[in-house]
């Protein structure tokens, strides 16, 4: 079992550049796999696979390339809260208080913070 992270304000700002590369990533493969899954689902309703056909490879691959990237998010101890508008919180300690550091994609850096409670709505600046 991985021992929680918490960042400090420079070490989740310094995660910003990598993460804003993965969420696009994943918003595009989100994309790539809704539009593979409506093509490919009435060809998975009628064939066997045996071996597949380039389309369903597409859409292993996507769907293994997002697990690959969800992986790599969760490995860094972060959170990712929604695609869109691409949200991730970093544990952090306030006052020696559990709390999130917040950061939406777009954001140059992380100016705001909220309770582990209160998610987005509850944001507040650093």
């Amino acid at each position: 079992m991985q021992q929680k992270r918490y960042f400090t304000l420079e070490e989740a700002n310094q995660c910003i550049p990598e993460l804003t590369e993965d969420i696009l990533s994943l918003q595009a493969l989100r994309d790539e796999l809704a539009e593979l899954h409506a093509e490919l689902t009435p060809m998975f309703e009628v064939i066997s696979l045996n071996g597949g056909d380039k389309r369903s490879h597409e859409f292993l691959r996507a769907g293994t390339q997002l697990r690959q990237t969800l992986e790599r998010i969760a490995n860094r101890g972060c959170h990712l809260k929604g695609l869109d508008p691409g949200l991730v919180d970093f544990p952090h300690l306030r006052d020696g208080k559990e709390v999130y550091l917040c950061w939406r994609l777009g954001e140059p850096e992380i100016r705001y913070w909220h309770e582990t409670d209160t998610g987005f709505a509850g944001r507040k600046p650093l």
